[in-house]
């Protein structure tokens, strides 16, 4: 592997900050972002980690940024991100993005290099959404792009943790952002490629399953909340409500339930 100049160390004090800014931004426009209690974000600090998901939205980056203060915040997070579009908005490249060239074998190849280098560094996390387009979460069987087990091949000691996405509806007039971590892979000698790329696939698979059933089941318990958003209708129905409870000396509820 030949070291890569053009992957930049992402700057502390701004990555902080756009955590933050992302954070906000989520609890502007979802009621909570929640993530299952079944499955675990816990991964060794001295083993390289990829964390990998399907992709169902535009938010899919922001929560990524949101998660990783959380859960990783001794880890320095990257992303591809396409080459054309990292040139534009250049301040992308101060948090980690690096760019990728889209459908080319020159792409791919620089990809893995990449990826390989940000990998071979302490306390690193890439993030990825091998799917390479928008996918809705009930596509089934769920493929992946084969450049994911090149890089579980290149660096074995990777562990892959999917992570799960779903948006969802329910009582509020914003939606639930969901999130879902499911069972780590790695590459084993002996596997081929292929076999990697599947077993990658399941487990995603299985965590985008898991997910949707207790979207539908409504079990807020079975959620932790990492983010809490806003409630309620808006506009004048809720000013009105507000000035109303303020006036009987009482606190507001806005939301409408207690989920």
């Amino acid at each position: 592997m030949r070291a890569d100049p053009n992957v930049r160390a992402p700057h502390p004090w701004f990555s902080r900050w756009f955590g933050r800014y992302a954070a906000n931004r989520l609890r502007k426009h979802f009621h909570r972002v929640r993530l299952l209690k079944e499955g675990s974000l816990t991964v060794p600090r001295h083993l390289p980690l990829v964390i990998y998901g399907n992709h169902p939205s535009w938010w899919d980056p922001l929560v990524a940024l949101a998660v990783k203060p959380v859960f990783f915040p001794g880890r320095d997070a990257y992303a591809p991100i396409d080459a054309a579009m990292l040139e534009r908005y250049g301040l992308f490249k101060s948090l980690g993005f690096f760019g990728v060239e889209r459908d080319s074998l020159r792409g791919v190849a620089s990809f893995l290099d990449q990826a390989e280098t940000i990998l071979r560094r302490p306390d690193t996390l890439l993030f990825l959404t091998p799917q390479g387009r928008f996918a809705d979460v009930r596509e089934r069987p769920v493929r992946l792009q084969r450049g994911i087990a090149h890089l579980a091949a290149r660096v074995p000691e990777t562990v892959f943790l999917p992570l799960a996405m779903e948006i969802a509806f329910w009582e509020e007039s914003k939606p639930e952002l969901l999130l879902c971590a499911g069972a780590a892979v790695s590459h084993e000698p002996g596997n081929s490629r292929p076999e990697t790329l599947a077993r990658l696939e399941r487990s995603l698979e299985k965590a985008m399953d898991q997910l949707a059933t207790a979207s539908m089941a409504r079990r807020s318990e079975a959620f932790d909340n990492l983010l809490t958003g806003t409630a309620g209708i808006g506009g004048f129905y809720d000013a009105w409500r507000s000035l109303k409870s303020f006036a009987l000396g009482k606190t507001i509820n806005l939301h409408h339930s207690n989920r």
